[in-house]
């Protein structure tokens, strides 16, 4: 089993490759140029929206995008039939595919956060970034599972290519992540809490901040993850 883990994360890291001027953009270019240039404009304390903000518009890049177009494309070209034949658990598959994508949206939260201190729009203590770490290790996995669901239940590759990207641009845009949650209408906050961003945004920012309730909110985007990936473990990927 652990060579065949090994098997499908390079085989994964393989199609990042091929990918890779446009992964290189959305994981470096793209959210240093978003802190950079955007971080002239806002006070010290708006700051860590837009950098928590940036990091979450990352996760759902990866989890919500990158994951499931990459299920449809091998399920397209008869990959995962070819996998199933060879008795390569689908689970294996689909937590592979994940983590190797969950790996890249770490590394570029830490690289977002690392900008915006060197550009001194925020300050991180050790403890911080200790806080960070788990928040986007929890955040990414409920991306990731928000992901599997959506490709376990569109079939249609054409179709699941506009699913994921209005659906990661619109829970990055249309959630209380590049503002608080406070700013939501009572009326509208329902409809905020069931948003799988709401959770990462909190988390996230509240590590910057260096608060243990990032915690809380890293624990909740975790179980919020775990019945999406439930849901999407009945429903199937083949």
């Amino acid at each position: 089993m652990l060579r065949e883990l090994e098997s499908l994360a390079e085989m994964f890291i393989k199609e990042a490759r091929t990918w890779i001027a446009v992964n290189l953009f959305f994981m470096i270019v793209f959210p240093v140029a978003i802190i950079a240039s955007f971080g002239y404009i806002v006070s010290r304390q708006d700051a860590y929206y837009l950098v928590s903000g940036t990091i979450v518009f990352q996760v759902a890049l990866s989890g919500m995008l990158s994951v499931p177009n990459n299920i449809g494309m091998d399920r397209q070209g008869g990959r995962i039939s070819i996998m199933i034949a060879s008795g390569v658990p689908l689970w294996a598959y689909a937590m592979t595919s994940a983590l190797v994508n969950n790996v890249f949206a770490v590394l570029s939260g830490l690289l977002i956060v690392g900008v915006a201190a060197a550009l001194r729009y925020i300050a991180v203590s050790a403890v911080d970034v200790a806080y960070l770490t788990v928040a986007l290790l929890l955040s990414t996995f409920e991306g990731s599972m928000v992901g599997l669901l959506i490709a376990a239940r569109i079939r249609n590759w054409r179709l699941l290519q506009q699913v994921t990207q209005i659906a990661s641009f619109t829970l990055t845009f249309f959630a209380p992540v590049y503002f608080p949650l406070s700013a939501v209408p009572r009326y509208l906050l329902p409809l905020a809490m069931l948003e799988p961003t709401t959770y990462a945004a909190q988390a996230i920012r509240l590590s910057l901040l260096g608060s243990p309730a990032s915690l809380l909110w890293g624990l909740a985007a975790l179980a919020y993850g775990a019945v999406f990936g439930a849901v999407a473990g009945r429903w199937g990927l083949a």
